[in-house]
């Protein structure tokens, strides 16, 4: 969704949520319109500086180190999103770092993240390198000595907007700057060599759980709306295998029960628990697991040749990924509330009720490319 579709529909729906969004975002359009349009003032160095306390869009002077060079760092606000809106967020002020010269740095460190360990994963206690190699050659330890360090707002650019795929310009940013750790690599190329993803295959992400109570947040696709559209798929294409992405177990075990071995999945987190499943802790390093795992199977999805889904951040990740699906179905139930009382129910009501009396809207939108 673009900043102007997201201004109308504030407009029209008058949601709190929104409002109060749009109101931090108004604020910061003004505050730090572009990297080369703001005076950006600097600050004495110190020896110890906490840098969870610097206001954001600032300079900051650490040391003598790198007088020729300008740092940009990126980081997450209150801990960000979920695992591609983190990932968007980076690759926009990539792009920003990019064009302005700059050199970029991921910050995942002192500035924690949804995905966040305790203990070091795989050496680093930088969440962004628990998955992608750094984005520089030059590590956090030495940026904070350096005399030219400029932060970002931790939050997505305005001047950008939210969804990845309708940015010029962030495919090349992601081919220059991101790369999977090696470990993350060798995980993908086994379940290729497993499930032989091919031109014959169709993606599917089935989102459920949270997400049906998440105010503001797009409804997802109900079980009779995926049931009906993979049967329109399968009679008109020539599939012969469905790659799976879902949260919930009971999804899972519906697809397998109906298409039988033409299911295909990863060993993903899969939950039959209605709570937030980061408020879960099943397993050892549990969030750093679920970074992974919907990571894995993005790039799987990409691998597909069409796709059945509805609005996630997953899918944007995985047509970065694939420009060239052979067609996209995406369903559109409409928007939560944002009152957070109103649409932990709202969901369960709009399911029961016709779309002519304000039920799920059902619309489909199927793209070939």
């Amino acid at each position: 969704m673009n900043t102007s579709t997201l201004s109308k529909m504030v407009a029209f729906i008058k949601i709190p949520y929104f409002a109060l969004r749009k109101l931090k975002i108004r604020i910061q359009k003004k505050m730090f319109k572009h990297v080369s349009e703001v005076f950006l003032p600097k600050t004495a160095s110190t020896n110890t500086i906490d840098v969870k306390k610097f206001p954001a869009g600032y300079y900051k002077t650490f040391g003598d180190k790198n007088p020729d060079k300008t740092f940009y760092v990126i980081w997450v606000d209150h801990k960000g999103g979920g695992f591609f809106s983190n990932v968007g967020l980076v690759l926009c002020h990539l792009k920003i770092a990019h064009d302005a010269g700059m050199i970029p740095v991921v910050d995942f460190q002192n500035f924690e993240t949804l995905y966040s360990e305790k203990d070091p994963i795989h050496g680093t206690t930088n969440a962004w390198e628990y998955y992608f190699k750094p984005v520089s050659n030059y590590t956090l330890d030495e940026v904070y000595k350096s005399k030219n360090v400029f932060f970002g707002t931790g939050m997505f650019p305005v001047s950008l907007g939210f969804n990845i795929t309708e940015m010029e310009g962030l495919d090349e940013i992601y081919k220059k700057y991101v790369f999977l750790q090696p470990y993350a690599e060798e995980i993908i190329n086994s379940y290729m060599k497993k499930f032989n993803l091919n031109d014959k295959t169709l993606g599917i992400h089935f989102r459920g759980n949270e997400i049906k109570y998440s105010p503001g947040h797009p409804f997802p696709p109900t079980e009779k709306q995926m049931f009906k559209y993979t049967d329109e798929i399968l009679k008109k294409y020539d599939i012969e295998k469905i790659f799976l992405i879902t949260i919930v177990q009971d999804y899972n075990d519906l697809f397998i029960e109906r298409y039988g071995k033409k299911v295909v999945y990863t060993d993903s987190f899969r939950t039959e628990n209605k709570k937030y499943f980061f408020k879960l802790s099943p397993r050892d390093n549990h969030r750093y697991l679920l970074g992974l795992e919907v990571l894995i199977d993005a790039i799987l999805l990409s691998k597909c040749n069409g796709l059945l889904c509805g609005d996630s951040n997953i899918v944007e990740f995985a047509r970065l990924l694939n420009p060239k699906f052979k067609f996209i179905y995406k369903i559109d139930n409409g928007f939560n509330s944002g009152n957070s009382l109103i649409a932990r129910h709202l969901y369960s009501v709009k399911k029961l009720l016709p779309a002519f009396l304000g039920g799920l809207s059902d619309k489909i939108t199927i793209a070939k490319t």
